[in-house]
């Protein structure tokens, strides 16, 4: 008996050598496989009117369910990319904040589907994310007074180089950084999700919705970097048919 739990710890201490994040990987697996079924367990039973953000990154909003991939503190473990693990119309709003973009077209496209299945008939879905054709109007003649407050604002948030042509510079590091894989014109966008089931699109400032549920729950909106992304992003809300 002894022996055994001996060559037992010496497997697990050969283990953590191999491994050192270790710990890391047990709390990642423990979060994802225990903790977060039953936070979203939890809040379908206790929630009416239930409200699901994917990719909440460091921004929980109350009352909502928010997940993750990379999960947090109360934060449930829902990959975007993938099936999500809800029945069909059992979600009446869906939200998600610059995440879409981080998805090739095709899961992107998936994502939308995926919403739009666990979506209650007339149920809502707000995405912001870049918006393309921003950032190629940049390179009109003359600049407006907003596109130079913009490229500066953009180079100062992210401490870029001021090169010989900004816009470039930034065009570049928006489609390449941040593991961006598809940035979107609102016309594509607005297509797709009428494409998966979705009607009555339209589009708002990002903080601003008509509907109280989702106004103002934008990590961005409200922060300092809010005019540089009130510039460069577009927020769209759909109504599932």
């Amino acid at each position: 008996m002894i022996a055994r739990v001996l060559i037992t710890l010496a497997g697990v201490g050969f283990f953590l050598v191999l491994r050192p994040d270790a710990p890391d990987v047990v709390r990642a697996d423990y979060r994802r496989w225990v903790a977060s079924p039953r936070i979203i367990s939890d809040y379908m039973k206790a929630t009416k009117v239930r409200k699901l953000q994917l990719g909440a990154g460091g921004n929980n909003v109350p009352g909502w369910l928010n997940t993750d991939i990379d999960v947090g503190s109360n934060q449930a473990y829902v990959d975007a990319a993938k099936p999500f693990p809800f029945s069909d119309g059992s979600i009446n709003y869906v939200f998600s904040e610059h995440v879409i973009e981080h998805l090739t077209y095709e899961q992107g496209l998936g994502m939308l589907k995926e919403c739009r299945r666990v979506l209650v008939p007339g149920g809502k879905m707000r995405i912001v994310t870049p918006n393309l054709l921003k950032f190629i109007n940049l390179f009109q003649q003359p600049k407006t007074e907003a596109m130079r407050t913009y490229i500066d604002g953009k180079l100062g948030w992210h401490s870029w180089p001021r090169t010989p042509e900004p816009e470039t510079y930034i065009l570049n590091r928006e489609l390449r950084d941040w593991g961006h894989q598809f940035v979107y014109t609102p016309t594509l966008l607005r297509a797709n999700l009428e494409s998966v089931g979705f009607a009555d699109v339209r589009e708002f400032l990002p903080g601003r919705s008509d509907d109280p549920a989702l106004s103002n729950i934008e990590f961005r909106a409200g922060s300092n970097v809010t005019d540089v992304n009130d510039y460069e992003a577009m927020a769209l809300e759909a109504i599932r048919r």
